[in-house]
């Protein structure tokens, strides 16, 4: 169980630097309707991983990182804007 944790965040932890790659590129070529998709994904992976994360009998110094990873994240989404 513990092994599938720490895969699950890992996991996640990818997707969440894809979704990121994908909104830059999405900002480039703006290509809105990509952006807003990929917008609610990052937050919704986002918001996934913290369940996990808050969830899972991990130890404090992979928590911490993992918090660190959540709210650098996070802040991202915070400053990305959606063209009107």
């Amino acid at each position: 169980m513990q092994d599938y944790i720490h895969q699950e965040i890992k996991d996640l932890e990818k997707d969440i630097l894809q979704i990121e790659d994908n909104i830059v590129e999405f900002l480039k070529l703006n290509y809105d309707e990509g952006l807003k998709k990929s917008l609610r994904k990052l937050e919704s992976s986002l918001k996934y991983l913290s369940i996990i994360a808050n969830g899972s009998p991990i130890d404090k110094k992979e928590d911490r990182k993992i918090m660190d990873f959540l709210r650098t994240h996070h802040n991202h989404l915070q400053k990305l804007s959606v063209p009107a």
